[in-house]
């Protein structure tokens, strides 16, 4: 007897359970006063992000505001709320995009968004992008890409060409060039027919499209070519070294230049550390180059001192503060 009544309590008890796990809930927010601004009427919410929530209703999302307004009908079998903008869905429907922009929800959808800065939006619509400013305004989508923002700028790319713009969509210069590097220290690289040249942030042609090798700019200098000879320019476009060398190349601090079949070396400035006579410079270790003339190789520092006058068969770099030499056996 006493075995039947405990298995009728555990039966009530399970019973008891299952009613209160059958229970059914409804949501809603309150603000800091105890005011009720989204009504608890929804089966299901998330966290306001910049302004706004998304709430189930149904087995449907939807979107409210910070005034409890449904600004998005519970239609959508899902939505994702980001910080700029929001991502609705249906099953087997393309998701569309939602601009938000200061606390206001755009009502034109896009086919994505991306972020370029805290003052604009980039947003694509029928395979153009385009961009919404913080205020709301729509700059109308023509571009194939926006690329690469950095900083205040960004690429953008139509028909096969780039340009840039800046952070609230207005065109530094048009896309009309091959191919642009954004702007570093207040330059851009551009090139067009396999020319290069540099524009300013105000558009301005800083060094005109016509060398033929990309720029490295280093302490504000780069080598440059033109017509198969190498020289040197500021980034304002000043020819420091006119191009009248057969061939150069940073060399630790210095550049290493070539005439004919002979190397010497001059500063950043065009000042000439050494003349060109040697057979052969290689790169400075521990401040000292091997150097080779007239088959016989020496040493020489970043001043253009010879340290050690060409007198071996052979020299290795300098390694703690020692260069190996080799010299045959009984010439010496």
């Amino acid at each position: 007897m006493k075995r039947i009544i405990v298995l009728v309590l555990l039966l009530i008890v399970k019973t008891s359970f299952a009613q209160l796990k059958e229970k059914t809930f409804k949501y809603g927010f309150v603000d800091q006063t105890g005011k009720e601004i989204v009504p608890c009427k929804y089966d299901g919410i998330s966290a306001f992000e910049n302004g706004f929530a998304v709430v189930q209703l149904k087995g449907k999302s939807g979107v409210v505001d910070k005034t409890g307004k449904e600004v998005i009908r519970c239609i959508y079998d899902e939505i994702i709320n980001k910080p700029n903008w929001i991502i609705v869905s249906n099953k087997n429907a393309k998701a569309q995009y939602l601009v938000k922009s200061s606390d206001v929800l755009l009502t034109k959808k896009y086919d994505d968004a991306k972020t370029l800065s805290s003052e604009i939006t980039a947003v694509k619509l029928n395979n153009k992008w385009g961009f919404i400013d913080v205020v709301g305004e729509e700059i109308n989508p023509k571009y194939d890409e926006i690329i690469d923002f950095t900083d205040r700028f960004a690429i953008v790319k139509l028909n096969g060409k780039f340009g840039i713009v800046d952070q609230i969509g207005k065109e530094v210069f048009p896309p009309t060039y091959d191919h642009v590097q954004n702007f570093k220290d207040g330059v851009a690289i551009v090139e067009s027919n396999s020319k290069y040249g540099v524009i300013s942030e105000d558009g301005k042609i800083v060094i005109p499209v016509k060398y033929d090798m990309n720029f490295y700019f280093k302490d504000n200098v780069s080598i440059v070519k033109q017509e198969n000879k190498y020289g040197i320019l500021d980034n304002e476009g000043k020819e420091i070294v006119p191009t009248q060398y057969d061939f150069m190349v940073l060399n630790d601090d210095l550049i290493q230049v070539k005439l004919g079949d002979k190397y010497g070396l001059i500063d950043k400035s065009g000042k000439e550390i050494t003349s060109v006579k040697y057979d052969l410079i290689e790169s400075f270790k521990d401040g000292i180059a091997v150097i080779k003339l007239n088959s016989q190789y020496g040493f020489i520092d970043k001043e253009g001192k010879e340290i050690v006058t060409p007198k071996y068969e052979k020299a290795d770099d300098f390694k703690d503060g020692l260069g190996a030499v080799r010299i045959q056996a009984g010439k010496q």
